[in-house]
């Protein structure tokens, strides 16, 4: 675990057959208790959680590293070109802003390094016959060991040495967790395909949690957008929100009118108000795998007129919806949807391709008949091709003959 106490479920005893003796109930019993423990044991191992990572997180996704479970790196990804050229205007307009301010301070030091100096020599011509000549004794005396004379000094030193390696484990741990969380989707703004959005929110799961946590998100803001000055204001707005504040809620986004296409039973279920050619785009907030609100053409985040959002309306809307959340609300060991059968199931196939990879392959005579995988020299009588005459005998033999 992580040196502390592990939660264990409870053990369900119930089903057990009345009718055997008390031994094998007890059997039972003990099994299922056995079973308990170890299944704890293994959801709380960090070495097998750590190795799980490595295996299941992506690389060569467009913004960095995302687990598997999460994201599809032949898929999601990408920017729509209002947005780029959006984040190419908001950073040159941040480099002029901060040449100006670099402009600004170096005036400020010029000047504040001139009234220095000036203030410098006054004081200097005026305390040139001071002298700390009568303090150099201080610098003779010897500094005190560590250790006490009760010989409590090494003792103190390594409670301190323990308590800063139990604090950079601590560190370490929380870093670890937050990377994790980053890479299943929590606190960041994602562009997902429009075939995968909607599920990737927890929509069309029923809206009951599976029996592992992260099959459906707590919370989730899916924004389905166009090709838009007021699309691209709303997605720089929720990757601010997701950074700065609330990590604990998945953003995704996607292309709305492609979305609505590929999911059209799903979207006419849970989301009927919406249509392709007058809805978009439109903000919608999800929690536990349900649909909590729905802001089309986004009316009420700001100005369709100047194409652009207020964040407040944006932040305030999505607080009243209640799926903005500070912190992940479930465990680290449960963010992770792939379970671990499915891991042991992948590991087995690979060994298996890349023992059929081994082997090479038998040599297989060239007779010239479809299907035929014999590896001797043999030749199929009455069939005649260009490998063989198809006759019982050779033509030569009976020329001959």
């Amino acid at each position: 675990g992580y040196g502390g106490p592990v939660n264990v479920d409870k053990t369900d005893l119930s089903g057990i057959d009345p009718t055997l003796d008390a031994c094998c109930q007890r059997e039972i019993e003990s099994n299922r208790k056995q079973n308990s423990v170890e299944a704890a044991l293994r959801r709380h191992d960090r070495i097998r959680l750590a190795e799980r990572r490595r295996l299941n997180v992506a690389k060569n996704l467009s913004w960095g590293d995302g687990c598997r479970c999460c994201y599809d790196p032949n898929s999601d990804g990408g920017e729509y070109t209002a947005l780029v050229e959006l984040r190419a205007t908001l950073k040159h307009n941040n480099d002029e802003q901060n040449e100006e301010q670099n402009e600004q301070n170096l005036g400020l030091e010029h000047l504040y390094d001139i009234d220095n100096k000036d203030r410098y020599s006054e004081k200097d011509s005026d305390n040139d016959s001071d002298s700390d000549d009568e303090f150099d004794y201080l610098l003779d005396e010897d500094l005190p060991d560590n250790e006490d004379e009760d010989g409590y000094g090494n003792e103190s030193k390594n409670v301190l040495k323990l308590l800063q390696q139990e604090r950079i484990e601590e560190l370490q741990l929380a870093a670890m967790i937050h990377e994790s969380a980053i890479q299943h989707g929590f606190g960041v703004h994602r562009q997902l395909h429009p075939q995968r959005v909607l599920h990737a929110a927890g929509l069309g799961m029923g809206g009951v949690r599976g029996p592992r946590a992260a099959s459906i998100p707590p919370t989730a803001v899916i924004h389905l957008n166009e090709d838009s000055q007021l699309s691209a204001t709303l997605d720089i707005c929720l990757e601010e929100l997701a950074q700065s504040t609330y990590k604990g809620t998945k953003f995704l986004r996607s292309n709305g009118r492609s979305t609505l296409l590929f999911n059209g039973e799903l979207a006419n279920e849970v989301l009927p108000r919406l249509k392709p050619d007058s809805s978009l785009p439109a903000l919608i907030a999800v929690k536990d795998g349900a649909v909590i609100a729905v802001c089309e053409n986004l009316r009420a985040l700001g100005s369709t007129k100047d194409e652009k959002v207020e964040p407040e309306a944006v932040e305030e809307w999505l607080d009243r919806a209640g799926v903005l959340l500070r912190e992940v609300p479930i465990a680290f060991e449960d963010y992770c949807r792939i379970r671990p059968e499915e891991d042991a199931l992948v590991a087995n196939m690979m060994r298996e391709k890349a023992r059929l990879a081994e082997i090479s392959e038998v040599e297989i005579h060239q007779c010239g008949v479809p299907g035929c995988r014999k590896t001797f020299s043999h030749q199929h009588i009455g069939i005649k091709n260009e490998e063989q005459s198809g006759l019982i005998l050779c033509q030569e033999l009976v020329e001959g003959i």
